[in-house]
Order: structure tokens, then sequence, then C-alpha cells
């Protein structure tokens, strides 16, 4: 087995593979490599502006059309206070029913079509 040492680039001399500094002048070998550095930041900072221009533009648009919306609005009259009947006077509610018809379609890569369609019926008193 060949032991394999470091050569140092300041003195020339040989030290062990693991060592971190030269045994004969002190040498840092870590020192003098370059430090790694991550394009993370940069990354994230690239795709964050376009998601932040985005967003402020959705929020001023949606706060111009609420304030047109509010200088459109007529004066609201003010409204009659609730009158409670008595219970001999109210009338039993009818039933209400609600029909929900859901069609569907679903193809694949192959060209094969699957379609549907079902029905469902809700009743409320």
């Amino acid at each position: 087995m060949s032991d394999v040492k470091r050569i140092c680039p300041q003195c020339s001399n040989a030290f062990p593979l693991d060592a971190r500094h030269c045994t004969h002048c002190g040498y840092d070998m870590d020192a003098s490599l370059p430090a790694p550095q991550s394009s993370l930041p940069e990354l994230v900072s690239k795709a964050a502006v376009p998601v932040l221009v985005g967003a402020a533009s959705l929020a001023v648009s949606m706060g111009w059309k609420l304030i047109q919306g509010m200088l459109s609005q007529p004066a609201r009259p003010k409204q009659q206070p609730i009158q409670v009947r008595p219970a001999e006077q109210i009338q039993p509610r009818s039933k209400m029913t609600v029909r929900i018809t859901t069609s569907w379609a679903v193809g694949d890569s192959n060209g094969n079509w699957r379609e549907g369609r079902s029905e469902q019926t809700i009743e409320f008193e």
C-alpha cells in the first residue's frame, strides 16, 4: 500500500493527506480552497420578482375595482325594522328541491374517451 501525502504549496514539503495544516510551515490547506457558492438565493430572487409584480398588480386592480364599486353604488335607504309575527300566523314552509346534474368526460393519451352523467336530488323542509 502506498503512502499518499499532500504537498504544501508554500514550502513544498509533504505532509499527511488527512491533515489540514502543513506540519512544517503551518499553511492552512482549507483556506486556499474557494468557498462553495450557492446559486439558490439568485434563483429565488429571479423567480420572486415576477411573482411579486403580479401579486402587486392584482392587489392594485382589485382595490381599484372595489373603490369604483363603492363610488358607483347609490346610498342605501334606511331599512325598516323586522316585524315578528305571532306563532299562529306563521305558515309552514313548503319543501324546496334542488337537482344537481353533473356531466364529465375523460380521455387518455391513446384517444380513449369515457363519458358519464349523474343526477342528485336534495330536498329541504
